[in-house]
């Protein structure tokens, strides 16, 4: 289970940028600063979030958000998200086999 671990995301390796959001909202959302964009320098990797009215909170989700973007990226087939995804296709395969058997 050790391989299945997050990467630490150093904050010196994270460019964190804050701008106008867009789309439905109206003044609450075309006004504040509530987007938030993270960049990983190391790998590039670039995430924006917007989910809610709060900075705050939309900083906590991206920096989830990137946490799994650069565990794909440096774990690729081990990462979480990839190991989820063949759980997800092995117990299809497995509930089509026991269909085809009725």
């Amino acid at each position: 289970e050790a391989q299945n671990q997050l990467p630490e995301l150093n904050e010196d390796d994270l460019e964190e940028t804050f701008v106008r959001g867009s789309g439905a909202g109206g003044q609450k959302i075309n006004k504040t600063s509530n987007r938030v964009i993270l960049v990983h320098l190391p790998t590039n990797c670039r995430v924006e979030c917007q989910d809610t009215r709060s900075l705050q909170q939309n900083r906590k989700i991206a920096r989830k958000r990137l946490r799994l973007k650069v565990d794909e990226f440096v774990n690729g087939a081990s990462s979480r998200a990839n190991i989820k995804a063949v759980k997800a296709v092995s117990k299809k395969n497995k509930s089509k086999a026991r269909n085809r058997a009725r």
